[in-house]
């Protein structure tokens, strides 16, 4: 495989534009202090866009009907909202539910 300049020039690219919007914020704000109200409103983002995403897999859409359960989503979901219940960690809920989706699919 041949690699041209062109191609690196483009994923330098994609790498900037992919973290500009993740670090703009940050030097943006640092120094900033957000009122308390504010602060409190955006802790509920991290749950609400896992929530989205969870509900997202977990009920296929169809076109003329009602969505449906995933059987495989659900299956997986179970040990991982035990997890998160239990051990109200992000990391281990997600590690949790990566590896349990992992598995489902393995043996299946």
């Amino acid at each position: 495989m041949e690699i041209r300049l062109e191609l690196l020039i483009l994923f330098a690219a994609c790498g900037l534009v992919t973290l500009i919007p993740r670090i703009l914020p940050f030097l943006l704000m640092h120094g900033l202090t957000l009122p308390r109200l504010l602060t409190e409103w955006l802790s509920f983002i991290p749950i609400c866009l896992l929530s989205a995403l969870f509900f997202q897999n977990l009920l296929l859409a169809q076109s003329d009907d009602y969505p449906t359960l995933s059987s495989l989503h659900l299956a997986a979901s179970v040990p991982t909202v035990l997890v998160a219940l239990i051990s109200k960690s992000l990391s281990f809920t997600v590690i949790t539910g990566v590896l349990s989706m992992a598995l489902i699919r393995f043996f299946l």
